[in-house]
């Protein structure tokens, strides 16, 4: 039986297709990190290029930023079971998040902007700190305990 030139070609656009449906459902369907808790007030996640209202329940994933309006905070837990409390008018975003306690790999990367927070460390403060990171404008905090709370002005 002979292919004909063009039956390969469609074949192989079909192939590419369905790689570039792979691909976009796997960055859709990011892995999600952590959980919103509770909510007090208005607070918007930046997710790509949209806002997204949050409640209480709402799954985040790496790259979110949570932006809190005045009167506001956010309750979160992440799957190591760190927990940040946010107030109100704060602008917080998740870097990096990776916890693999199978294969010790570990990475908190957060960032706070603007605003206030209360932190305690889970799993991964308590296994690999130095992997532990909180920016601020001006610097980095570091873990060395399980908990602290920072300001932004």
């Amino acid at each position: 039986m002979l292919l004909s030139p063009n039956l390969k070609l469609y074949g192989s656009v079909i192939f590419k297709k369905s790689i570039y449906i792979v691909l976009f459902c796997l960055s859709t369907f990011a892995l999600e990190i952590a959980i919103v808790k509770n909510t007090t007030g208005k607070i918007d996640v930046k997710r790509a290029d949209k806002i997204i209202s949050l409640q209480k329940g709402f799954k985040l994933k790496e790259g979110d930023i949570i932006i809190t309006k005045a009167k506001s905070s956010i309750g979160i837990i992440f799957e190591d079971g760190t927990r940040i409390s946010l107030g109100s008018k704060t602008i917080f975003s998740i870097n990096k998040y990776l916890f693999r306690p199978q294969t010790n790999e570990y990475n908190i990367d957060l960032k706070m902007d603007k605003g206030k927070a209360a932190f305690s460390s889970g799993k991964i403060g308590k296994l690999s700190p130095k992997s532990v990171k909180f920016r601020i404008p001006q610097g980095i905090v570091g873990i060395r305990g399980t908990r602290f709370l920072a300001e932004v002005k």
